[in-house]
């Protein structure tokens, strides 16, 4: 059974936020039946109908952290999981700081759109829980919203997909991802331009040269690592780990089977190599 990403927000940060120089929408997670949404920022339910996912087929949605980028259409998208508020259906997944709030941010849902899900799961670092046949446990990060995680999800008979969301670079923070066959970096700042709560490029490649995944995906860029071209910053991580690194792209799909194949939004298949080009 094969599981697909479809990136439908490659943008992170404030200035790529407002200007939406790249979609801001967060990732869809498919594998079999089960549809998840992981960090639904600003752009989330719009890019969802676009790209003929229907957010009425959500069975859990899942934020980070609490920053807008995140969690902006968390709410609207936990109303069409549970068909307009009206049927208590599906799993919502947030940290403390999202869901119940801290000294710093928070909260970003509402009681109101907590008593509906199914089930809500107050997330922190190393838990590890359920949603449906898919294993999930949330993964240590160091961001300037004290209770933010990142994600590692078992696929039924594909393997595991690492997401760091956003964080600094740490000690051990390789270690939590290795094993995983995909992983997705959210590498907000290109070399030099290290910003503090964040991963830079540099941090990226000291990340994927412990983790080594079969593959590496860079998302999430902010307006600097937009001027610097994430590609290019790609092919550097690339070279300097050699594993292989994608600078993911709005509206891409990232199909994960006994091999991993990659769908452009405009449709076209095409594999590792010929994506690398």
């Amino acid at each position: 059974m094969d599981a697909e990403l479809i990136f439908l927000g490659t943008g992170g940060g404030r200035f790529v936020t407002i200007t939406q120089k790249r979609w801001t929408g967060g990732i869809r997670i498919v594998t079999g039946n089960l549809h998840m949404h992981l960090d639904p920022g600003p752009g989330a339910l719009v890019h969802s109908i676009g790209a003929g996912l229907n957010p009425q087929r959500l069975g859990a949605v899942l934020v980070s952290h609490c920053h807008p980028d995140h969690y902006n259409d968390a709410e609207v998208m936990v109303e069409a999981m549970t068909g307009g508020m009206l049927k208590k259906r599906g799993v919502l997944v947030g940290t403390h700081s999202v869901l119940v709030g801290n000294e710093v941010c928070g909260p970003a849902i509402s009681s109101y759109h907590k008593r509906i899900p199914r089930e809500v799961i107050e997330i922190h670092p190393e838990q590890k829980f359920r949603i449906e046949d898919v294993d999930v446990s949330a993964v240590m990060a160091k961001h300037t919203d004290p209770d933010a995680v990142g994600f590692r999800f078992a696929l039924p008979e594909v393997g595991d997909v690492g997401y760091t969301s956003d964080t600094e670079l740490f000690e051990g923070v390789s270690k939590l991802y290795q094993g995983a066959r995909v992983l997705i970096l959210c590498t907000m700042r290109p070399r030099e331009m290290p910003w503090k709560g964040h991963m830079s490029t540099e941090d990226a490649v000291k990340i994927v040269n412990e983790a080594r995944p079969e593959i590496a995906i860079l998302t999430h860029f902010g307006a600097r690592m937009i001027f610097a071209g994430p590609r290019v910053e790609a092919k550097f991580v690339e070279q300097e780990t050699g594993v292989p690194v994608i600078a993911a792209i709005d509206g891409m799909r990232v199909r994960i089977g006994e091999k991993i194949h990659f769908l452009t939004a405009k449709g076209e298949q095409k594999g590792l190599a010929e994506f690398l080009r």
